[in-house]
This record gives structure tokens, sequence and C-alpha cells, in this order.
């Protein structure tokens, strides 16, 4: 656990800005740095750490990186399959596969967010869920990020190619396709409540995740099916998912803050917004199994890299007492989150 907390420890103080001065954007490439290196370099983790290791072994011509039946998305194949070639350690698959995703993660930051180091702050729960673990939705994760340019330029065919790039390392990203054709709506947060509300009440009297079985099979879309059923039918994470978990408050909470503290008529704030409401919906609608609640949701919780520093960011220029009050609360939320989900992480080690 001690490791875990010291990286959180190093975000957490370079939270802290030591002169007026002080290059954020040196800041941002050192603790991405430290970020990339502490995942690359773990050799402990749960089932998916070593189930990459052994299944990148596998992969040792190209007809093997075509073949789909293969448990393992293309981009995992192709990288195998590399590695192979060149003769690496299969802890290169893995640490490919962090400089990727942390990668996407820091140039987006770096590109767009306010406050680069609380963004990291904000990354590091999702860090320690993904890149420390699931490495191949880490991946899709951080390539879907590029979406959001995009869909800001309403260019449909350049949106669906980053989604389907996405989708190369874990088929989950596709679950991005809807915002293009919502990501424009204006919805307040009386009618964004009720509508998260009524969801609930909706899958209370039937089971959600069960329609959304049945239009995927109507759709004869097999692939989805199946990777739905898979999910569903998990003995490890098929068990509900309970709506007092502090991770839907938070979501939840940045919601609400977010219809009062961002304006929907600008159209980066909308949406920002729009990403926190769907990330609930997601949460509520496969409320009746936790690996599809935290995998299909964490697409949406990403955004919220950009959310939470622009809620800051803006805030600060009406009410700057009450902003720096709403920061403070926000790293020691997010502090405390991610020292949680230190606590339950398997023992640190380096591969070597």
């Amino acid at each position: 656990m001690v490791p875990y907390l010291a990286v959180i420890s190093v975000v957490f103080i370079s939270q802290v800005k030591l002169t007026k001065r002080s290059n954020r954007d040196i800041t941002l490439g050192l603790l991405s740095l430290l970020l990339f290196l502490f995942a690359a370099l773990r050799g402990s983790g749960d089932g998916d750490y070593f189930n990459y290791l052994r299944y990148s072994t596998y992969i040792t011509n190209f007809t093997q990186v075509l073949d789909s039946r293969f448990p393992m998305e293309i981009g995992f194949r192709f990288i195998s399959y590399l590695n192979n070639v060149l003769g690496g350690n299969p802890q290169i698959v893995i640490a490919a596969m962090n400089l990727i995703s942390i990668g996407c993660v820091y140039k987006f930051i770096k590109q767009y967010s306010p406050d680069k180091i609380l963004s990291v702050l904000v990354f590091l729960p999702l860090y320690l869920q993904y890149d420390m673990h699931a490495s191949r939705t880490a991946v899709a994760m951080g390539i879907g990020l590029f979406s959001y340019r995009y869909l800001k330029e309403r260019r449909f065919l350049k949106y669906v190619a980053i989604i389907a790039l996405a989708a190369c390392f874990h088929k989950s990203a596709w679950i991005l396709l809807p915002i293009y054709f919502i990501g424009n709506l204006k919805i307040n947060r009386i009618a964004g409540v009720a509508s998260v509300l009524g969801l609930l009440v909706i899958s209370q009297v039937i089971s959600t995740s069960r329609l959304a079985l049945n239009l995927l099979r109507l759709l004869r879309l097999n692939t989805f099916e199946r990777y739905l059923e898979a999910y569903m039918g998990s003995s490890r994470f098929g068990y509900a998912f309970k709506l007092n978990d502090p991770r839907f408050f938070l979501v939840i909470g940045i919601y609400l803050l977010a219809t009062k503290m961002l304006d929907n008529s600008d159209e980066d704030h909308n949406l920002l917004i729009i990403y926190t409401w769907v990330n609930a919906l997601i949460m509520v609608f496969f409320r009746e199994h936790t690996a599809l609640v935290t995998r299909l949701s964490a697409f949406f919780n990403i955004f919220s890299i950009l959310t939470v520093p622009y809620m800051v960011s803006y805030y600060k220029t009406k009410h700057l007492g009450t902003a720096r009050t709403i920061k403070m609360a926000f790293i020691y939320a997010y502090i405390l989150y991610a020292g949680a989900l230190a606590i339950q992480k398997v023992h640190y080690a380096f591969y070597f």
C-alpha cells in the first residue's frame, strides 16, 4: 500500500503552486512520467495483469493478429505481435498500453484543462482502477478523449474513427457513439435529475440490462450481445451495483454542481454537463451488474478531468473565495477516493 500512497502524496503536494512563475506544463509532464513508470514497471496486479502477460505470448504470427476469435482486441494483438517479433519481454506489452493511455490523457489535459494539476488528481482514481489493472480499457478511454474535439466540431466521420480506434483495445468504447447525437442538447437541472430518478423507477420494475440485451439481439449486433452477456454472467462482477456507493454520489454531486457552476449556453460547458448526466444515467441503467456500471461509465467519467477544473476555473471569475473552498473540497474528495482504492490494491512489486 505504501508505494500507492507515495504516488498519491506526490500528486497531492503538486496541487500547491510554489511561485506564480511555476511552470505547470513541466509539472504535468513530470507527474505523467511518474504515473507511467509506476504502472509500466509493476510486476503485480489482479487477474487482468497476468492474463495480459500470458495472452501476449500467444500472438506469434500476423494471421493471429487478424483472428477475431482471440479473446483480446486487435490493438492488443498487434502490440503483442510486434513485441514477440522483436523478442521483447511480455512486460513491454503492459508498458506500451500504459504509454498510450497516459500519453493520451497527458495530451488532452495539456490541450484543454484550465487547471492541469487538478486534472491529474481527478484522473488518479481512474488510473488506479484501469491503468494499474485493466490496461486495455485504460487505452480505450485515453483514445476516446480525442473524440471530444470532433464532437465539438460536428465532424461525424472523424468522431466515429476515434471511437473505432479506441474500440481496437476494448469494444465498450462504442458506448460513446450516441453522445454525438445528444451532445448539443440543453438539459436543465430539473429535467436532468428527473430523468435519472425516472430511470431509477423504471429499473425497479423491469430489467434494463435485459432490455439492452434484447435490443442488441434485435439489431443483430452479435459481438456486443456476447460482450454484454459475458459481463452479466460474471461470477466476480455480476452482482448489483449499490446506489449508495460513493462513486455514484460523486457523479451526482458533480452533475448538480456542474449545472450550477457552468453555463450551458457555452458549448464546452454544456457538453461537459451532458457527459456527467449520461454518466449518471449509465450507472442507473446498468446497476444490476457492477461490471457494466464501472466499465461503461468510465468512458464518460474520464471527462471529469476537464469538468472539475472547468467548474473551479469558471466559478473563480465570479466568486473567488467560494471557488477556493470548492477546489479544496474536490482535492480532499479525490484524495480520499484514491486513498480508499489504494488500500484495496494488491501489494506493489516491480516486474523485475
